[in-house]
């Protein structure tokens, strides 16, 4: 039943014609304005939450009468969380970036500090200047992509000289498999997504067995859904949920791909994955069943 499923799954990824990437979030640069977004949304959600809870005379609250008023209540209040958290990662992103620039800043004024320094003693070692050079050219690659590991960048290094071929194109720092998974993690969260699905790569090609090989597999997911790329958004779900079926993120896996393929225009094949989501995991986690459900009544399955 598992691979009828899965074969279905994937003819479904595979046969819907991928248009264009799509435009990228439009980021909104004015950290106030976003602030002040929250705090309408929570407001909101609170507002929303007093509206669903009534108080009673002895002032104990006492839940709303259920149907589809309280339905389409909690409905509301999962999608503003969703807004909320949305908001928040871009104002982190925001933050983060002007921060790096401000560091940057800093690192070139020291360089021109530097050189003027040299230039001003009127020594000939004033020409070290093209290692620097080199070893800025040395990290860039390293974000850029994974997979260009040793044989490309050492072929390259080795014309350029011995600092070059030193540089290691390895995105994930030293230590544990632990340490390197958080620390994809936080590149996530600061929404550098394309950075992140290097490190998620990179992770899951050193530690292909490990504990967190499915979580890895899962945000490598997610890197693709939060740039709207659904199609390699849904092949890196399906994987997760194949590969990693004992993992606690593969209810998640699933909630996930059945939502790349509605945003596919393939509402019956997430239709169906969301009932396989229901009949393999029974214990899903509270906010996954929910959303299951939300998504569900938004596909009209």
């Amino acid at each position: 039943m598992k691979s009828l499923f899965v074969r279905a799954a994937a003819v479904a990824l595979v046969g819907i014609p991928l248009a264009a990437a799509g435009t990228a979030f439009a980021q909104d640069t004015d950290s106030r304005a976003i602030a002040n977004r929250l705090d309408r949304i929570e407001r909101e959600i609170s507002d929303l939450q007093r509206q669903a809870y009534s108080g009673g005379s002895s002032g104990a609250p006492v839940v709303m009468d259920s149907g589809a008023g309280a339905a389409n209540l909690q409905a509301r209040i999962v999608e503003l969380e969703e807004q909320v958290r949305d908001l928040t990662g871009r104002l982190e992103e925001a933050n983060h970036r002007a921060e790096t620039l401000q560091r940057n800043l800093d690192a070139f004024r020291e360089d021109v500090d530097l050189r003027f320094r040299d230039l001003g003693a009127g020594g000939g070692a004033a020409p070290v200047s093209p290692d620097a050079g080199n070893a800025q050219a040395s990290t860039a690659p390293a974000e850029g992509t994974l997979g260009q590991t040793g044989p490309a960048d050492g072929s390259s290094a080795s014309s350029g000289g011995g600092a070059a071929a030193a540089a290691a194109p390895s995105l994930l720092p030293n230590g544990t498999p632990e340490t390197q998974y958080d620390f994809a993690i936080d590149l996530m969260k600061r929404g550098q997504y394309d950075r992140a699905r290097s490190a998620f790569e990179e992770f899951l090609q050193l530690h292909p067995k490990h504990e967190l090989a499915g979580n890895a597999q899962y945000w490598l997911g997610e890197t693709y859904y939060a740039q709207n790329d659904y199609k390699r958004a849904g092949d890196a779900f399906l994987t997760g949920y194949t590969t990693y079926a004992s993992s606690s993120k593969a209810p998640d896996s699933l909630l996930k791909l059945g939502m790349s393929l509605a945003a596919l225009d393939n509402k019956d094949a997430a239709c169906t994955v969301w009932g396989e989501l229901g009949s393999k995991f029974p214990q899903a986690s509270p906010s996954v069943v929910a959303r299951a459900k939300l998504e569900r009544q938004k596909a009209g399955c």
